[in-house]
């Protein structure tokens, strides 16, 4: 069942039950938060007395939730859920300045590089291709949520560490936390399976979040291509996940960019669009490519 409620209205309405939830001492404050691809989000912290984080919540996030039928009930276990995570035993500080504790946490996030342009400056970044990679520390990751904060140039000078040593370390954490899925649109769709060799291919990890970087996973390509044993184009579909288009469909590349750009312009979120290029990988000479 979908509930219907205009936003401004349901953002009032949470507001004025976490204020009533948390009583005295818990604040809610509004911060405009700039979010990937330059959009400023509409987001408010959570600050509490005696504790070094502050939750953050997006209203917008929930509204979804509760337009596809999540109850206002449950949206508000589930922040006051965040302020209960955000608890000193939850996160320490010190083990995040220790780095081979905090390296345990971190995972690479590739994101838009003409978008973010001001923002990846700030941070550790690496560049991939035509997109970028930034570091992110998962806190904690529940379901299609991921509690998460960006590494910051600070932080690698703290652990002593450069940027070639946390993107090896950080891939290697990503496998382990997010293996990698790769599965037919069909599937995907829940749609009969049509012919092995006559589909598209969804690559991104078990949870279905910042699964582009999915891409970085040793020997990901290669292992797909001897599976389907040919060539292959990769439509960066966002930054969740990536679309496998075998050879052996006869897909033009400038088609493939017309489908891409579509996608961009009508289904993806401004801040999840990764690319507007088409990657293509070589089995033969073992490549990615633009």
């Amino acid at each position: 069942m979908n509930n219907t409620i205009e936003y401004d209205t349901f953002k009032t309405r949470l507001m004025n039950t976490l204020d009533t939830e948390f009583g005295d001492g818990i604040s809610i404050s509004p911060r405009g938060i700039r979010g990937h691809n330059g959009a400023t989000l509409d987001a408010y912290s959570i600050s509490i007395p005696g504790r070094n984080l502050s939750p953050v919540f997006y209203p917008s996030y929930f509204y979804e939730k509760y337009r596809s039928g999540m109850s206002f009930a449950e949206i508000i276990e589930n922040i006051k859920d965040s302020v209960r995570y955000s608890n000193g035993d939850v996160v320490d500080e010190d083990d995040i300045r220790r780095y081979e504790h905090a390296k345990s946490h971190i995972i690479p996030k590739l994101v838009n590089r003409d978008r973010n342009e001001d923002w990846i400056a700030s941070v550790p970044h690496q560049s991939f291709l035509d997109v970028e990679m930034v570091f992110i520390y998962v806190i904690r990751s529940e379901g299609d949520e991921i509690v998460s904060f960006t590494v910051s140039e600070d932080m690698l000078r703290e652990w002593r560490i450069d940027k070639d040593q946390l993107m090896q370390d950080s891939v290697t954490t990503a496998k382990r936390l997010f293996p990698l899925s790769i599965e037919s649109i069909e599937n995907v769709l829940g749609l009969s399976d049509s012919d092995f060799y006559q589909t598209f291919y969804v690559m991104s990890n078990n949870r279905r979040q910042y699964g582009a970087s999915t891409m970085l996973y040793d020997h990901v390509l290669s292992d797909f291509a001897d599976r389907i044993g040919c060539s292959f184009h990769i439509i960066p579909s966002s930054i969740h996940e990536v679309l496998l288009v075998p050879d052996s469909l006869c897909i033009p590349a400038d088609e493939l960019h017309d489908m891409l750009m579509d996608v961009n312009s009508s289904i993806v979120r401004d801040d999840e669009i990764l690319s507007d290029r088409i990657y293509y990988y070589d089995r033969d000479t073992d490549t990615l490519s633009i």
